[in-house]
């Protein structure tokens, strides 16, 4: 064998092996995936078993020790799992002798609001909210005509009248009625989806309402505008009573593009939501 054959094999040995540190066995080799911690386990063991409906609102959790003994964990890492189904609103914890978790009714109001909290660090504009109404909300009114719903047909008339009666009298009722037409559309459409979406959003809607209304009290031509939309909630809801779901899904569509552009007309420019937190002057 040669001398440059001898150095090719010695090249070829220290290139293949093992080494001990950045070797090209550890640059190659895959990491596991990282294991979640043990408290996101435990919490979503205990969400599972909430949602499920194996514990129900008011039951009492297990003790800490049997809950540690249960899932083998510690004091604090337990805490850990309760505090993030607390800040959930899952679960409610009281301290003291009688003290411990119970499993809470979930509050919709609560979780709106922190959505709402969450667009506005997204800095979310009413033209965005606007745009996702333009989204839901037709469909969901298409399907409360499939369903053939008389009883929220007439709820939705009575809404109607008493918009009509607060629109000569007491304009915020009125900006109040208007988001609450809205609400009873995806509170009955059957689409339990379609109906916590409407939910989360509706206390910005009724905000907007509000903040709209507010600034426009000194407009006498607004009024107008209002009757109009009571027309146009009056026509959709026979449109219902007539079966004509796709109907009702074009009409209701085009009713919010147009309420969209008369309504954002009135701030100069792209707005965030922020502005609903603030008075109208």
């Amino acid at each position: 064998m040669s001398k440059g054959d001898c150095r090719i094999l010695c090249l070829m040995y220290n290139y293949l092996k093992p080494q001990t540190t950045n070797s090209f066995y550890a640059s190659t080799m895959v990491k596991p995936p990282n294991r979640p911690k043990a408290a996101v386990i435990v919490a979503t063991e205990l969400r599972r078993q909430i949602v499920a409906g194996r514990m129900k609102p008011g039951d009492k959790l297990q003790p800490e020790n049997i809950l540690q003994a249960q899932f083998s964990v510690s004091r604090p890492t337990l805490r850990e799992a309760l505090r993030l189904l607390e800040s959930e609103s899952l679960i409610t914890i009281t301290r003291g002798k009688y003290g411990g978790a119970r499993v809470s009714s979930v509050d919709l109001n609560n979780i709106s609001s922190q959505v709402g909290v969450f667009l506005q660090i997204e800095r979310t504009t009413l033209q965005d909210v606007w745009l996702a109404r333009t989204v839901i909300e037709p469909p969901a009114a298409a399907l409360l005509t499939l369903s053939g719903d008389t009883a929220t047909f007439e709820k939705l008339d009575a809404n109607i009248a008493e918009a009509r009666e607060a629109s000569k009298s007491d304009l915020m009722r009125y900006a109040d009625l208007s988001a609450d037409f809205s609400l009873i559309i995806m509170d009955h459409c059957g689409n339990n989806t379609l109906r916590l979406l409407g939910l989360l959003i509706f206390d910005i809607i009724r905000k907007q309402h509000e903040h709209i209304t507010e600034r426009t009290l000194s407009k006498p031509s607004v009024d107008t505008l209002r009757q109009d939309s009571i027309r146009n909630r009056e026509e959709v809801v026979q449109l219902m009573r007539n079966g004509n779901f796709a109907a009702v899904e074009r009409f209701w569509y085009v009713h919010l593009e147009r309420m969209s552009s008369l309504v954002l007309s009135a701030y100069n420019t792209p707005t965030t939501i922020d502005v609903l937190n603030e008075r109208a002057g």
